[in-house]
């Protein structure tokens, strides 16, 4: 996949991160990567009324011959009464081997938490090479623990998965990845007339790690009381009500 062709800079609205993400998930697929996860890091974000937009896209893409998998039943039939221009089997993850079926062409993993990691990882060998799109896993639950095992059993499903798209506000500006361009840093600065912008500050392979942001912010001086991220959190409020 040609980076040049898929070149974009960071969103100013989650409509537009979807968007990307949308892209995203097109070049990974062109790439022969069957396994993407996408997160969007906001606390606000109400996953169910953003993953209407990936099922919308896998049913121009697949049809009807696509699985569409919830973490609990309650999500599950709050998407079958919701999503209108939706055509989808909705499933859920503690279903097993009837999750996917035979004609399914590809899946869309909504939310799974660290507690179902090794369902899921039972569906990913049920799915075979098939398409999985993982929508903003939530494996940092506190009932399961931080032990050693746990995390280990947590890296190893993360591992899987080739990160398509990754989008997390930050205090002074976000980490942002959009395959198949690299991670990169954002901070909010200024300029010597004051006029705040979000500029990138460092494009990496692989993915930063607190630390590394934290002394990329230092180094780098400027703070602002306004940014593209405040167009964000707009957004997803307005969404989330």
């Amino acid at each position: 996949v040609s980076q040049s062709r898929y070149a974009v800079s960071l969103p100013d609205s989650l409509e537009e991160a979807i968007a990307q993400s949308i892209n995203a998930i097109t070049a990974g697929l062109e790439s022969g990567i069957s396994c993407l996860s996408i997160d969007l890091r906001f606390q606000e974000l109400k996953t169910l009324a953003v993953a209407e937009y990936f099922a919308q896209d896998f049913t121009k893409r697949y049809g009807v011959n696509w699985s569409a998998i919830f973490a609990d039943a309650g999500s599950a039939a709050l998407a079958q009464r919701d999503w209108v221009d939706v055509t989808m089997n909705a499933r859920r993850i503690n279903e097993g081997r009837a999750a996917i079926r035979p004609e399914d062409q590809a899946v869309l993993l909504i939310s799974p938490t660290s507690m179902e990691v090794e369902q899921v990882e039972k569906l990913l060998e049920l799915a075979g090479d098939r398409p999985v799109v993982l929508l903003n896993p939530r494996l940092e639950n506190a009932e399961v623990g931080v032990g050693l095992a746990a995390r280990r059993m947590r890296e190893r499903f993360v591992n899987r998965f080739e990160v398509g798209y990754y989008l997390q506000p930050l205090p002074l500006g976000a980490v942002w990845r959009c395959y198949p361009q690299g991670w990169q840093v954002w901070q909010q600065l200024a300029d010597s007339d004051g006029n705040v912008s979000m500029q990138c500050i460092a494009t990496t392979d692989q993915r930063p790690s607190g630390d590394d942001v934290d002394r990329l912010f230092r180094r780098n001086s400027g703070k602002g009381t306004s940014s593209l991220l405040d167009k964000l959190q707009q957004f997803i409020s307005a969404l989330a009500r």
